[in-house]
């Protein structure tokens, strides 16, 4: 049994104001979701034709934020904000490494759209679940919120090869699995 193989799963989480950009997360959960047959949609690598220059053009964006060049930082993240709402389309479910302590702007609009889809929206909120803004438990399933990583494999491995995984109701509403 292989439920996610042929999925899509988009990466959300915050890159403008994280140390690393948010390379390590999303390098650390990318192998483990390929092994499933999940096409892993990476903002940081987007999987668009011509997207290529990604990294380059963040740096640009960088550099363009910090003179004050506004007009052009407009220009140039209005292609990659497009690619990334529509990796959000193509995804059939989201993984989010939400962290409360971290400005993430694209982040809410991205998890948001997903929901707004009814598609599932995977939490990973290492903080106490008391901690995770009430508007987020009037948006998202709780059952969805993770308090770490290996929480959220275990969640994933079980969905995507235990014969005799019970689906919750939120399951039933938000999972769509292909007939192989």
């Amino acid at each position: 049994m292989n439920r996610l193989k042929g999925l899509a799963c988009y990466l959300s989480g915050p890159i403008d104001f994280e140390s690393d950009k948010g390379e390590g997360w999303r390098n650390m959960i990318t192998p483990f979701l390929e092994k499933m047959g999940v096409k892993v949609l990476n903002p940081l690598h987007p999987s668009f034709v011509g997207a290529d220059k990604i990294p380059e053009k963040r740096i640009r964006m960088d550099n363009l934020l910090k003179s004050n060049q506004f007009d052009e930082l407009h220009k140039e993240m209005k292609e990659l904000v497009h690619m990334d709402l529509r990796s959000v389309d193509l995804s059939s479910f989201i993984i989010c490494n939400y962290d409360s302590t971290v400005h993430m702007c694209g982040t809410y609009e991205e998890i948001f759209k997903c929901s707004n889809q009814v598609k599932p929206v995977l939490l990973v909120h290492k903080k106490p679940r008391n901690e995770l803004s009430s508007w987020m438990y009037g948006r998202f399933v709780p059952e969805y919120f993770y308090a770490s990583w290996d929480e959220l494999k275990d969640y994933l491995t079980a969905i995507n090869s235990n014969p005799d995984y019970e689906f919750t109701d939120a399951d039933k509403k938000r999972w769509l699995f292909f007939n192989n």
